[in-house]
């Protein structure tokens, strides 16, 4: 199993502790077994822009560098 604290910036998180546990969770079922297998958290850092407050989730897929926008446990692009 994943131990999330161990990801570059968690510590940093306070409020968002929960709400990026939470949607790791969701994001890591919302792939199949084979793919999962192969994403390696890299880091989150919390961020605000034009569109609001978010999490930049940055991971790799296959060996790809990838990154999301988090907004809720159940909302990221």
């Amino acid at each position: 199993m994943l131990n999330v604290e161990k990801i570059k910036g968690f510590n940093k998180l306070t409020a968002n502790r929960e709400i990026f546990k939470a949607f790791l969770n969701n994001f890591y079922n919302s792939w199949g077994t084979e793919p999962r297998k192969t994403i390696e958290p890299l880091s989150v850092k919390y961020c605000q822009d034009f569109s609001g407050a978010y999490l930049k989730f940055e991971y790799k897929v296959y060996g790809k560098k990838q990154w999301l926008h988090v907004k809720s446990p159940t909302k990221w692009y």
